[in-house]
């Protein structure tokens, strides 16, 4: 049975990972407000910083028990996104430092491609242990037309650094999920000529279906179960053998290999490896793509420092 609600990414902290530049991303996010913020003022199209808290939706259920609340997590504001643009508070009270998160978002976005969140929203883990969900990304709908990205604030508020990477991380879990990247039909369970997820087949042309095609080739793809979580103890065989990988979460599903990669092509990050470089090149060659990265130039947000645990080195 496929679940419209059901989770298609959780991006998960090892460990607390200090950046020697965090001073330089606030600074530089600053500064991209004070240059470009009168030229999204009141865009429909919801261009980058977009905040109208009169904006509201009834296409969307936004309780505690919708928005994902379990024993791990508890939901602590959402708002509605309309049209790109982030909207009234439909869960809990305004918090600036999730408008804050919004407005990091839509620096690298471009602004058609926010409309596809309906929902944006913020949680506190209660979760143990080494890894800690920092983000997540789960659809709205049957169809993936439309997603929810919820924020766990207390680690995006520890590292700048960190926070920037995990929302371009959460944001490719959102455009690669989309109809026109997968097939949810009950069809492509038996029909799948490329790689089923367990929430539907990638298309042949699909970003998702070449990277498989290109880095998970030689029976990498054979050792994935999708009906596993995605983990850093799921990824750390495979990481320990090949040096592919930005760390052991990247290497636990071709999705998170994918997300760690965009994330450090967006901003500009060493890539440590010519196996990844080799990635990172492979996204320059895709325009859709390149476009988050040169809106992160413009902003003048990198390069970051690369704080992923190398893999390939056991």
């Amino acid at each position: 049975m496929k679940l419209s609600t059901a989770f298609i990414s959780a991006a998960l902290l090892f460990a607390a990972c200090g950046s020697e530049n965090d001073d330089d991303v606030a600074d530089a996010l600053a500064e991209f407000d004070d240059e470009y913020g009168d030229e999204y003022e009141g865009d429909a199209a919801g261009a980058a910083g977009t905040v109208d808290m009169s904006l509201t939706r009834d296409d969307v259920d936004c309780s505690a028990e919708a928005l994902g609340e379990d024993e791990t997590s508890t939901f602590t504001t959402a708002h509605y996104v309309v049209g790109g643009a982030l909207g009234a508070a439909c869960f809990g009270d305004d918090d600036p430092t999730l408008t804050q998160a919004w407005e990091a978002l839509s620096v690298i976005t471009p602004s058609l491609q926010l409309a596809d969140v309906g929902l944006f929203g913020s949680f506190e883990s209660t979760e143990g242990g080494d890894e800690v969900t920092l983000a997540f990304v789960n659809t709205l709908d049957d169809d993936g037309t439309l997603f929810q990205m919820s924020i766990n604030l207390e680690s995006y508020e520890e590292d700048p650094n960190e926070a920037l990477l995990t929302m371009a991380h959460e944001f490719s879990h959102v455009f690669t999920a989309l109809p026109s990247q997968i097939d949810r039909s009950a069809e492509s369970e038996d029909n799948c000529a490329t790689y089923d997820n367990g929430e539907g087949c990638y298309l042949p042309d699909s970003l998702m279906a070449q990277w498989v095609a290109l880095f998970w080739d030689d029976g990498l793809i054979d050792e994935i179960d999708p009906s596993e979580e995605a983990s850093g103890s799921a990824g750390e065989d495979r990481c320990s053998i090949n040096p592919g990988f930005l760390g052991p979460y990247a290497a636990s599903s071709p999705e998170e290999d994918f997300a760690e990669s965009f994330s450090a092509y967006v901003f500009q990050l060493d890539a440590g490896t010519d196996a990844v470089q080799a990635k990172l090149d492979w996204m320059n060659d895709q325009p859709g793509l390149v476009e988050f990265r040169d809106r992160a130039v413009t902003a003048g947000i990198g390069p970051l420092k690369n704080n992923f645990e190398p893999c390939g080195e056991g």
